[in-house]
């Protein structure tokens, strides 16, 4: 069982019409996501939140509104 793996945010910019826009996207491990105790749902919504100083990602349960 993987519990560990080191990764990086990235954040891409586009122009699109004269703005530029960006989005930052974390990277998960194959090693990680592989793993058979990997929690999330590879297809699906997930619910992203800060609790403290950490990053909280859990999947979203069917027929949950918006967050």
């Amino acid at each position: 069982m993987v519990k560990k793996a080191s990764t990086k945010l990235y954040v891409l910019n586009k122009k699109l019409g004269g703005k530029t826009y960006s989005a930052t996207m974390l990277y998960l491990p194959s090693k990680i996501v592989n793993d058979s105790a990997f929690p999330l749902k590879k297809k699906g919504r997930l619910i992203v939140k800060i609790v403290g100083s950490k990053i909280v990602i859990e999947n979203e349960k069917k027929g949950r509104g918006k967050p």
